[in-house]
């Protein structure tokens, strides 16, 4: 007999997330905690439902909770982490102004 699924104390969280998710990848990990609590379903049956494998599942699972009980930080995306940028987005804004303030008046300011 297969153990109960554990993350009980997340099942709000899990649910509000189900809700506003704008990515495949955030349906997913609510899909991959509320499953097994709500559904009874087994960690083979909700990978399948979710298009994932047993192990991502369970990863998933267990990220989401230590994530949700503040033990790890959420992953960030590959935008968020601007590996080679130089300036913050603010300073990266303030370039692009006034290069294109310069170039919609013909001014041939070089930045460099």
């Amino acid at each position: 007999m297969a153990r109960k699924a554990s993350g009980i104390d997340q099942l709000v969280t899990a649910r509000e997330l189900l809700r506003t998710a704008k990515t495949a990848e955030e349906l997913r990990a609510a899909q991959a905690v509320l499953l097994p609590l709500e559904l009874g379903m087994s960690l083979e049956e909700t990978a399948k439902a979710i298009g994932r494998s047993i192990r991502w599942t369970c990863s998933m699972r267990t990220r989401y909770c230590r994530v949700a009980r503040c033990e790890e930080e959420a992953p960030r995306t590959k935008r968020a982490l601007r590996n080679r940028a130089i300036a913050t987005l603010e300073q990266e804004a303030q370039i692009l102004d006034e290069v294109l303030a310069g170039a919609g008046r013909g001014n041939g300011r070089c930045v460099g």
